[in-house]
């Protein structure tokens, strides 16, 4: 049943279904196939994979996302960003960079990310004389802070399926996305220097002032989510409400939202949200198939055959999300492959944390690696480039993901030094 399932999955992924069809389709096929999956079981699964109140921060971060950049906050931090770093050699590949990382404390989704910092700079970026396929590379990377730095919702995901603490989860994403957006931003600086970009002159300390002043309402958010989840003051669901709040009440007073643009607000992030609910209702059904076929015992098995310590697991781990995200969406994989990995976390008595923070690193470069990659996708079609030729591009922002996992597997204290901190 297992090779029944396997094949079913991936021959539906090839021909070309959406992720939550083919996973779907594949469960449907597996009941057809055994007569003795209890239908009705299968039918609750489905249901209950959506009725979760930690699940319900999706759609409230999707909406805070919408309403921030509905309002021009989007534009104000991007404007802030380029006044600190513009003036560096290759500046505006830097301001995307910090434009990603001051973004990923708002809306915690990385398309969303992307597609706001790549429908401002993308156009920039060419007229300051950045190759095509190097544009949509900066901009997918920097978007892909998002699930990293908090708050993030793919980091909500994990903390549902694995009962751990999302104010901790969250801590330890920070120094991981810093180094992220410092390796990012290493790379622009070599690239500028090879291509011989131009300076812009300094705009000096009060016009810094002044878009630090004008982003600032934008940077308390991060800190009023994080303080209120540490505090226990509220939830992470009920801080993405708390999010939406703060992004209505800031553009009633700044007048820059109305209901027309509010209305637009809540189509936009009811579409966005409806794709992950649909991989996740999915997810949890094949899920449960998988476990019924006894698959977490059989990896953990085969896993602890072939590893001999938590370093060589960690590798094997690297490689087999790496591999995954060329084909799979991150979202399917972290649902498909958590329960299913999990138990090595016992078995080789390896901090919860620690493996949380690889995990998710790992995965993240399911955003920018092709086939796939969701991330280059998005970035290329606003930006109508042609995806081959972000192909090679990207893969200098892929090694620098894979050598800060790397520097994870052996400093640990990167990802448990803040949550350390906090009792």
């Amino acid at each position: 049943m297992l090779i029944f399932i396997a094949v079913c999955f991936f021959v539906t992924l090839f021909l070309g279904f959406p992720i939550a069809i083919a996973m779907g389709l594949t469960s449907v096929l597996a009941l057809i196939a055994d007569p003795n999956l209890p239908s009705l079981v299968m039918a609750q699964k489905l249901f209950t994979a959506a009725d979760s109140f930690a699940l319900m921060a999706i759609p409230f971060f999707m909406l805070a996302g919408k309403i921030m950049e509905a309002t021009g906050i989007t534009d104000e931090l991007v404007n802030f960003a380029k006044t600190l770093v513009g003036h560096i050699r290759g500046g505006l590949g830097h301001t995307v960079v910090l434009a990603g990382t001051l973004m990923a404390g708002i809306s915690g989704s990385q398309n969303a990310d992307a597609s706001a910092i790549g429908a401002i700079t993308l156009p920039a970026l060419r007229r300051d004389g950045y190759e095509d396929g190097f544009a949509v590379s900066i901009v997918a990377a920097a978007g892909g802070l998002g699930p990293i730095i908090p708050p993030s919702i793919i980091m909500i995901i994990y903390a549902t399926l694995t009962n751990m603490n999302v104010g901790k989860l969250f801590l330890a994403g920070y120094i991981p996305g810093l180094m992220l957006a410092l390796g990012y931003m290493a790379i622009i600086a070599v690239y500028a220097r090879m291509h011989n970009l131009p300076r812009s002159r300094f705009v000096g300390w009060q016009a810094v002032g002044r878009g630090f002043l004008k982003a600032i309402w934008a940077l308390f958010m991060p800190a009023i989510i994080i303080v209120g989840i540490l505090s226990g003051v509220f939830t992470a669901t009920e801080s993405g409400v708390i999010a939406v709040l703060y992004g209505l009440v800031y553009g009633i007073v700044t007048r820059t939202i109305n209901l027309a643009k509010l209305r637009e607000c809540l189509l936009e992030a009811v579409v966005v949200t409806a794709i992950p609910m649909a991989i996740i209702i999915m997810a949890n059904l094949l899920g449960y198939l998988l476990t019924r076929q006894n698959l977490a015992n059989i990896v953990a098995e085969f896993v602890t055959g072939i590893v001999a310590g938590p370093y060589s697991f960690y590798f094997v781990l690297m490689a087999i999300l790496l591999f995954a995200g060329m084909f799979i969406d991150g979202t399917a994989t972290l649902l498909l492959l958590v329960p299913v990995l999990l138990p090595m976390v016992d078995i080789l008595d390896l901090n919860p944390l620690h493996f949380a923070l690889i995990f998710l690193l790992s995965l993240q470069t399911a955003g920018l690696t092709p086939p796939v990659g969701p991330l280059l996708f998005i970035v290329a079609g606003i930006g109508q480039v042609p995806l081959k030729k972000c192909v090679l591009p990207v893969l200098p922002f892929i090694c620098i993901m894979l050598f800060c996992v790397v520097l994870i597997i052996f400093f640990p204290g990167i990802v448990t030094f803040i949550p350390g901190l906090i009792k």
